[in-house]
This record gives C-alpha cells, sequence and structure tokens, in this order.
C-alpha cells in the first residue's frame, strides 16, 4: 500500500525522490570520452581461486562470518600496516559475532576490537577479557556514536559493515571521521554496492555519492588557483589556506569494487618546484 501511495505521490509531483542508475536493471551510462574500446563488453570469468593471505585463513576457520571473498586482498592491503602495535577498532555492525573474532586473532593481541549493533542478542559475542566489546545502539545515531568513542575511541579502523542503508552510511561518516578517527587512521565502508539496489537507498544522496564529491574535495586546494601560486620559490606562493575539515584531513581515497576507503592525514599545502 505504502509503495502504491509513493508511486501516485511521484507521479503527480508530490514526492521528490533520488535514486542513483541502478546497474542491475539499465545500461550503464559512460560518457562520450570514453573510448569504445573501453566500454565495449567483453566476459569476465568466475572466480577459482580463494584469497592467499593468513586473514582469509582465519576466515576460513571460523563458521559465523560473512564475507565477500575479493574483500580479504583489499583487507590485508590498507589493515597490514596495523598489526605491529595494539590498536582500537570499532566494526558497525556485528551479526553473529564471527568478525569480531576474525579481526581479535588478525590485529595485535592487546588491541581493543568494538562491534555495535542495533540487534540486542549481538551483545552475547561480546568477549570481555580478551578486549572485545559489543554496545548496542543505532549507527544513525550521534549521540550513541559519541558515547561510543568517548568509551573505547578514537579508533584507527572504523569499518562500516552495517545497515548498508544509505542514510546510515552517510551519518555513521559524518558522525565519526573527524572526532573518532585516530590520525594516520583508516575508515572503510564496505558493501557499498548495496548503494545501486532499491531497498537500501533511502537518502538523497548515496554513500557512493558522498564519496564523489569527496574526491572534488581532495582537490580543494586547487580550486581556482594555478600552478605558480604553489611554486616555494614565487613571491606570491600560498602559505596558508583555509580548507574544510574533510580536505585539510583526507590523505588520500581508494575505490574498490564494493568498498571505499579513506585514509586520514592532517595534509599541508602542496609545493611546486621548478628547477
Amino acid at each position: 500500500m505504502r509503495k502504491l501511495l509513493n508511486k501516485l505521490l511521484v507521479r503527480f509531483g508530490l514526492l521528490i525522490t533520488k535514486a542513483p542508475t541502478l546497474l542491475a536493471d539499465k545500461s550503464l551510462a559512460t560518457s562520450a570520452a570514453f573510448p569504445v574500446e573501453l566500454t565495449e563488453k567483453v566476459t569476465v570469468d568466475a572466480a577459482t581461486d580463494t584469497p592467499e593471505n593468513e586473514l582469509f585463513d582465519i576466515f576460513a576457520a571460523d563458521t559465523n562470518v560473512h564475507k565477500w571473498h575479493h574483500y580479504f586482498d583489499i583487507y590485508t592491503k590498507h589493515f597490514e600496516a596495523y598489526r605491529n602495535r595494539p590498536i582500537r577498532m570499532l566494526e558497525i555492525g556485528v551479526f553473529r559475532g564471527g568478525s569480531l573474532r576474525m579481526w581479535k586473532e588478525y590485529f595485535h593481541p592487546d588491541s581493543t576490537i568494538v562491534g555495535i549493533d542495533i540487534d540486542k542478542s549481538c551483545k552475547d559475542h561480546e568477549i570481555a577479557d580478551r578486549k572485545v566489546f559489543v554496545r548496542i545502539g543505532s549507527q544513525a545515531d550521534p549521540d550513541f556514536l559519541a558515547k561510543v568513542n568517548d568509551e573505547f575511541g578514537p579508533f584507527d579502523i572504523i569499518l562500516d559493515d552495517g545497515s548498508h542503508k544509505t542514510h546510515h552510511q552517510n551519518i555513521s561518516f559524518g558522525a565519526l571521521f573527524r572526532p573518532a578517527l585516530t590520525e594516520g587512521g583508516c575508515y572503510m565502508v564496505e558493501d557499498v554496492h548495496t548503494n545501486y539496489w532499491l531497498k537500501h537507498v533511502d537518502s538523497e544522496d548515496t554513500f557512493i555519492d558522498l564519496s564523489k564529491q569527496m574526491v572534488d574535495m581532495l582537490h580543494e586546494p586547487y580550486f581556482n588557483r594555478i600552478e605558480t601560486n604553489f611554486r616555494h620559490e614565487h613571491p606570491e606562493a600560498l602559505k596558508q589556506m583555509d580548507l574544510s575539515y574533510l580536505a585539510a584531513n583526507l590523505g588520500g581515497i581508494a575505490f574498490y569494487d564494493s568498498i571505499v576507503v579513506f585514509d586520514k592525514k592532517k595534509r599541508y599545502l602542496p609545493k611546486s618546484e621548478l628547477r
């Protein structure tokens, strides 16, 4: 009934909605700037091999973890550097608890692993004497997230594997990136393929939309400026600049199949040099 009502409201212009192009239902629109050689259809084979890394071996030994196989090389690439010291990790989404145990085994034994979930039964997966904690609440509740950060944070790694609802992903990133992620920390959002499935799209901008905007924000220092503005020896070289917090603290963004990764790093103005 609700879906029918929404359709009628949309038809008569009383309800404005926005959703991304659904790749599963429509052809992928591409810019005319792409040469045809890059957009023609080619055959892709099914995966036959399993990832060859330690984290996948840990995953394979537990029956209560749900992960896409191609994630493990991405995890290893971005998380390996954090293994030589105790860290604090926040995982949004607990499910059956296997993921928390996997991270506990993978990282330094003195690391603190925190999971959050709205399902009260997930509290059973807490292993407090091993520094594996579970807190019950919504990832879309900034007050709850602030309390978790006050208790356990700031975190070296934040992994969003929660509801996959687009407004949840957006709110969590907005509430956590600045206060709850350490300098040099990693914020990873996985399963972003759900941003192309209507049942998960419940915001005007999806997280993919925001991530694309953040690519522009990463290049904010160059807006309305030219290369000579950044030459160290130039008399008009920039000494300071006011940037958005995100642009001033975003070291890089990495896009993968179903995963977006943000590295938090204090930035300095880029410097150009002509020798």
